[in-house]
């Protein structure tokens, strides 16, 4: 019998960022299962980026990839990745699933108050939402998530959880009782905005905490001029990018895991769960997250009790409460560890796999 294959549609970036990670995960999977995979990256660097929003035209080598495929899969946000792949299969009457990570499309109202204001994001947001209307399947990582979709698109019974997670084979600290010099850490793609990492180092100044920032980015530089002028630079260690397998000496050199997002109360801050939170569960550390009351992310570490969570934009305030953690961060090893553990990657992943053979199922 010939193999099923699938059209896997993402953005060329960075072999370390969520998604690729979430990606690849479900790819392993899926190969594991039998099926083949075709790997298609949309180039968006440069010029590309802004024909490709402007035009939203599939790459002929896209359309060439599909006509060889029976499904197709891609994974959202960039948007263009749904629009785009929704072309194709429909082009080729394929079946669809989008993965989507996160609300963008109420993120974007903040992020992007330009091109929202002319209503270049309304006419993306119009396509994107085709295609999710074209999709048989949608994946999203929180139950909030979900509601929301099925209060938007009226499709109950085609959207599906499949949670972040974290890979608890690679993080792991192979001794309980290692030594944890590190405060602080924070796991962060600076190519973006969102994290208020701002408010963290300001919360930092009048303390004596340490903290550990890994990853990198265009906001990276930003980000150190910041710890310099609130001359806490003393205390604060810019690490750069960290390949995900080799994050754990870094996770494991640390006391607790910091989250943080603007106090802003949007859907795309509320309803998302960092995936940053499960890689620190992976390594032992309780989480200190911050940002908009009621998220998802507030309700997850205080229905597990793994951690804290400061809603008040206010500095003094968040430097108490990790303080306290820091302090009382041996008691949560075990627990944030068998918290991970119902959340690894490679279980998570099966779901997909699950997916995808009813999709092909009615589709054959």
């Amino acid at each position: 019998m010939t193999k099923e294959t699938l059209l896997f549609v993402s953005t060329k970036g960075e072999t370390s960022s969520a998604s690729n990670v979430r990606m690849r995960y479900f790819k392993q999977a899926l190969e594991a299962n039998g099926y083949a995979l075709i790997n298609f990256e949309i180039d968006l660097k440069g010029v590309k980026k802004y024909l490709s929003y402007f035009f939203r035209t599939p790459p002929k080598s896209l359309i060439k990839a599909s006509e060889k495929a029976d499904l197709v899969i891609t994974t959202s946000p960039t948007l263009l990745n749904a629009i785009l792949s929704c072309k194709v299969a429909k082009e080729h009457g394929l079946p669809l699933i989008i993965d989507v990570r996160d609300v963008w499309e109420e993120y974007a109202k903040t992020a992007h108050p330009l091109m929202h204001s002319v209503g270049v994001v309304k006419k993306l947001v119009a396509e994107y939402y085709e295609a999710l209307n074209y999709a048989s399947k949608i994946m999203v990582v929180t139950q909030p998530m979900k509601e929301y979709y099925e209060n938007v698109l009226g499709a109950m019974d085609r959207i599906v959880v499949i949670s972040n997670g974290t890979d608890v084979d690679v993080i792991k600290c192979e001794d309980k009782n290692v030594r944890r010099e590190k405060d602080l850490v924070y796991l962060a793609d600076l190519n973006h905005p969102y994290h208020n990492l701002e408010f963290l180092l300001k919360a930092l100044k009048d303390g004596n905490l340490h903290l550990t920032v890994i990853g990198g980015g265009k906001y990276l530089a930003a980000m150190q001029k910041e710890a310099q002028n609130l001359q806490v630079n003393d205390r604060v260690s810019f690490v750069g990018w960290v390949p995900y397998e080799n994050l754990t000496p870094h996770l494991c050199g640390a006391k607790v895991g910091v989250v943080g997002r603007p106090f802003v109360s949007n859907v795309g801050y509320l309803y998302a769960i960092p995936v940053k939170t499960y890689d620190y569960l992976a390594a032992g550390l309780p989480v200190a997250g911050y940002g908009p009351k009621n998220s998802a992310l507030e309700d997850f570490i205080k229905r597990n009790e793994i951690g804290t969570y400061v809603d008040q934009p206010d500095p003094p305030i968040l430097l108490s409460e990790l303080a306290k953690l820091v302090e009382a961060h041996a008691k949560y090893v075990d627990k944030a560890r068998e918290l991970a553990t119902k959340y690894d990657r490679k279980r998570l992943a099966q779901k997909l796999v699950e997916t995808v053979k009813e999709v092909l199922a009615k589709n054959p």
